[in-house]
């Protein structure tokens, strides 16, 4: 007979034990999902390392979703209280709100505008990705714990009212959280889809400090009698290498528009803006260059001068070149935006200005044409 009483006893101190045990899993539970939300809430891409910690983090809330499956599974009979639905709202709240921040995120990475953050923007996708399907998997484990509290719990007669207000919130929650992650995978598949522009931004600014450096040295330069073979002669190998170059990203532009869309970056913009600028003052040096040559035509031996003006022609078919190329790279950037609604002030701005500056630079290499043909027929060259 003791041996029965003892045997009850230890069963009745288990079940308390068991039964402590799971309130406590749901208070640790919100303060260990609280921790998550903060860590999601305070992660930023603009930071070094960010995808490693994206990283960590994802596997932090893979193994809270894990904890969550782990005390569903354990549960046994209970009576349920209102701390622990309570908790359960709480948990729902918490999961609602790290969906909507990963549409936040995922709408940084359309902010990154540094070439070498590059790495970050394609791992970032993927990172995002992973983020939404683990908040996904972890709404539902959260939902699957609540249904198996209202079967496990032993007094739902007495909370119907109390259980049917937090179902009630689960569901606006959950609806919430699905959309959330909706939105977030859709921003992360059209940008896995786009191409950011800038990948061209190291690239186009080469162009852009190699194109300014030549607008430069081109100013610097006075023409004579004596010197005007040699000078232009090694600004039109300057302009040859340069529209090489131009051409060739171009071609790149191209041939990436062909399969996907572009995700305009607003550096990217600004460099192509300041293009159309110097190309203007390229065309501006080249007709002042033919204003001398036509007058000092007179005093310069006919070879010398014969060879200037081929180089001279040759010079406003590179720049008129180069400026039509860079052009073309914007229609077709702009052809295949994908964010053209967001950029939408800032590409037509740019546009404006290329448009403007082609018009000047066109003017100025026509000039300089006419000029040019003008002595080549007087000077029967």
């Amino acid at each position: 007979m003791k041996n029965i009483i003892k045997l009850l006893v230890v069963l009745f101190l288990s079940s308390i034990t068991l039964r402590a045990d799971i309130h406590t899993d749901l208070q640790d539970l919100v303060v260990e999902g609280n921790n998550l939300k903060d860590e999601l809430v305070n992660f930023t891409f603009h930071q070094d390392a960010a995808c490693m910690e994206m990283g960590v983090l994802n596997q932090s809330i893979e193994d809270f979703t894990q904890s969550v499956a782990n005390a569903t599974t354990s549960m046994t009979d209970f009576s349920a209280t209102d701390v622990d639905m309570d908790a359960l709202t709480s948990l729902s709240y918490l999961v609602q709100n790290m969906s909507i921040h990963s549409i936040s995120l995922s709408m940084e990475l359309t902010d990154i505008t540094a070439t070498g953050e590059l790495f970050e923007y394609s791992a970032g996708v993927d990172a995002i990705l992973q983020l939404s399907q683990d908040i996904g998997a972890m709404a539902d484990r959260i939902l699957e714990m609540a249904d198996r509290i209202l079967i496990m719990a032993d007094n739902i007669g007495l909370m119907a009212d109390r259980i049917i207000t937090t179902q009630v919130i689960q569901s606006q929650n959950l609806a919430v959280t699905q959309s959330s992650i909706l939105i977030t995978q859709q921003n992360m598949i059209l940008l896995s889809d786009s191409l950011s522009t800038i990948a061209y931004n190291l690239t186009l600014g080469q162009i852009v400090d190699d194109v300014d450096v030549l607008s430069i040295a081109m100013q610097a330069v006075s023409l004579n009698s004596l010197n005007m073979e040699v000078e232009l002669t090694g600004i039109e190998a300057q302009t040859v290498a340069l529209l090489e170059r131009t051409t060739a990203l171009l071609d790149t532009v191209v041939t990436n528009s062909a399969h996907m869309s572009h995700y305009v970056n607003a550096d990217t913009l600004t460099m192509l803006g300041d293009l159309s600028r110097i190309y203007v003052s390229l065309g501006a040096s080249l007709e002042a260059y033919s204003g001398t040559i036509e007058q000092i035509a007179p005093l310069t031996d006919t070879v010398i001068l014969s060879d200037a003006t081929d180089t001279m022609l040759q010079l406003t078919k590179n720049i008129g070149v180069m400026s039509d190329r860079i052009m073309q790279m914007a229609d077709k950037i702009f052809i295949m935006a994908d964010n053209i609604g967001l950029m939408a002030d800032r590409i037509a701005e740019t546009q404006n200005i290329q448009m403007t500056n082609v018009a000047l630079t066109e003017s100025s290499l026509l000039s300089s044409q006419s000029i040019m043909i003008t002595v080549i027929k007087n000077f029967g060259l």
